[in-house]
């Protein structure tokens, strides 16, 4: 009866018993502490992932200073999360104008100082 499996109820047959298996054998090997070697070593795998990526952002970070448009960039950022601010305080209090609305009424009084000023100028 050397590697003899036993079989269970299960209809699939997915699951099989050994008899040569020790008693106190754990799910994750033969011997009892080869759960926490298990353990041990997926805490390691994590870690490593963890710090692989921790120095991809570095990395990413030390590029990103070197830039040499690093002050228009950084304008940049600020301009497009003061424009989201906006607009999610409008969403926050709907009452208030329509953003679309306000932006076209803007353009029309642009539009309409752009022709009150030009024939002045020209005159």
């Amino acid at each position: 009866m050397g590697t003899e499996s036993v079989g269970t109820d299960d209809p699939a047959g997915t699951e099989s018993v050994s008899t040569d298996d020790p008693a106190g054998a754990g799910p994750f090997g033969l011997r009892p502490t080869a759960g926490l070697e298990n353990v041990a070593l997926l805490a390691v795998g994590l870690a490593d992932v963890v710090l692989e990526r921790l120095r991809h952002a570095a990395d990413q970070g030390q590029q990103l200073l070197r830039r040499s448009d690093l002050r228009e960039l950084i304008a940049d950022g600020v301009d497009d999360l003061r424009t989201r601010g906006e607009l999610a305080s409008r969403r926050a209090a709907p009452d208030t104008e329509n953003y679309l609305e306000v932006m076209a009424s803007r353009a029309v009084k642009r539009a309409g100082e752009a022709e009150a000023s030009g024939p002045a100028a020209h005159a």
